[in-house]
């Protein structure tokens, strides 16, 4: 049994689905699968509930374009995690030269964690109570992810620029001489890399976040509900009568 036109709510646009209603969140459509495919905006843009028919059920979108989109979503997540492992890697090494460096390196770390746990709750977010609405994340948890990667990032440029002063051992190792290896010297690409893949992670999720613009305002329902609760402070009841004179509370 195929879907019917579906409302997104609050834009009023409607959309003809293939999908069973079964797995549909009808009305207003907020994931496929019984609502179990939800991506927040900030990890998807292009697969939040604002954007699912346009990119992906739409009678306009190919194949290609739903690879497209899924490519997009697993290298965003792909930019996060490997970073991750990298990171792990480096603080799990045994030698990491100097105390300064092995500080820099756990800060970094932590930035980065910091960072997912903020994206953690903003999935959490878009999985439940409806879904969230694109541009309505919370202040904090926008500052946890982005300012959790930039201190990240920060701690690692400070890691790689201290290194030269620090640990002179490692920078031996770029000296083309037979007898040296390159255990210390991965330390220094594995940093490196786990910088790059961040820049590029943050700016993928800041790209997401403002993909569709500012929050949408439901102004009609905001007036209504500004007017029900003046009236309710005045005292008038549904009928528009007031409480004090039929004796209500």
């Amino acid at each position: 049994m195929s879907g019917g036109g579906v409302e997104n709510v609050p834009s009023g646009a409607k959309w003809t689905t293939g999908f069973p209603k079964a797995m549909l969140d009808v009305p207003g459509f907020k994931g496929c699968c019984g609502g179990f495919m939800k991506f927040s905006y900030v990890v998807s843009a292009p697969l939040h509930m604002k954007g699912f028919f346009e990119f992906w059920e739409s009678s306009r979108a190919s194949w290609a374009d739903r690879i497209a989109v899924t490519i997009d979503l697993l290298v965003h997540l792909a930019l996060w995690f490997v970073a991750l492992a990298l990171e792990i890697w480096v603080n799990a090494q045994s030698h990491k030269g100097h105390a300064l460096l092995s500080e820099l390196a756990m800060a970094s770390l932590w930035g980065l964690i910091v960072a997912l746990i903020g994206i953690v709750i903003a999935q959490i977010f878009a999985m439940t109570a409806g879904g969230q609405e694109a541009g309505r994340l919370f202040p904090t948890t926008y500052a946890a992810i982005v300012g959790g990667a930039y201190a990240s990032i920060v701690f690692s440029i400070l890691w790689a620029i201290t290194q030269v002063m620090v640990w002179p051992e490692l920078s031996a190792q770029y000296v083309d001489a037979p007898g040296l290896d390159d255990a210390l010297k991965l330390q220094r690409h594995m940093v490196l890399w786990a910088m790059s893949l961040k820049i590029v992670a943050v700016v993928t999720l800041a790209k997401n976040a403002s993909f569709w613009g500012p929050c949408v305002v439901d102004e009609q329902q905001s007036a209504a509900d500004q007017k029900a609760q003046y009236m309710k402070q005045m005292g008038v009841t549904s009928t528009g009568a007031l409480a004090a004179q039929i004796g209500g509370v």
